[in-house]
């Protein structure tokens, strides 16, 4: 009879200890699955507040803006063909919405400046836009104008296209908007002169 309630108390002592033992793994397996989970769901997090939406596919609604043709990104690009024949050419009066980004040079938000690169994309907080020759465009402002800088804000610029020669996979704009003149866009405009491909 002693030795089975002896029985009993050590049992109980295991059952606790494994209980204990299983709850400690099981606080390890939480904590572990959160230092891995955090950061990825912080990064996902961060990525989706920092990004905007992407200008390149998308169409303009309308051909024309107060005399201005709309640009559609895709028709600046050289890689897979010329800029299309009646589309757009140097000389052209354009209208183009996209993101504000300096360029050789940095500059501050808020500082005003006669010049910036626009940018179909903005990219994210952990990607910088992507900054190909045929796909920026140096906008250059009307003589004597400035505008307040706002890196990667969504702006409309509008005014006369010039090419250029160059490389359309570099880090040169091949394309310059002169005598231009802009004004800050909101999101609501892309769906409203814009629709995807």
């Amino acid at each position: 009879m002693g030795a089975v309630s002896e029985t009993k108390p050590r049992q109980r002592r295991q059952v606790r200890q494994r209980d204990v033992t299983s709850r400690r793994a099981l606080q390890w397996l939480i904590a572990l699955a959160a230092m891995i989970c955090l950061p990825a769901v912080a990064t996902v997090i961060l990525i989706s507040r920092t990004s905007e939406p992407d200008l390149f596919d998308l169409v303009p609604k309308v051909r024309q803006l107060d005399g201005y043709s709309i640009l559609a990104w895709p028709d600046l690009e050289r890689a897979h063909h010329a800029l299309k024949a009646g589309a757009l050419s140097s000389g052209a009066m354009i209208r183009a919405l996209g993101y504000m980004m300096d360029g050789d040079q940095a500059v501050g938000d808020h500082d005003r400046v006669s010049g910036f690169i626009l940018l179909p994309d903005a990219g994210n907080a952990f990607h910088p836009a992507h900054r190909f020759g045929d796909q920026m465009i140096s906008v250059r402002l009307e003589a004597g104008k400035t505008v307040r800088f706002r890196e990667r804000g969504l702006v409309w610029a509008w005014g006369i296209l010039r090419t250029l020669p160059g490389d359309p996979s570099g880090q040169k704009p091949l394309y310059i908007l002169d005598d231009a003149r802009t004004q800050p866009a909101g999101k609501a405009e892309i769906p409203k002169f814009f629709k995807s491909t």
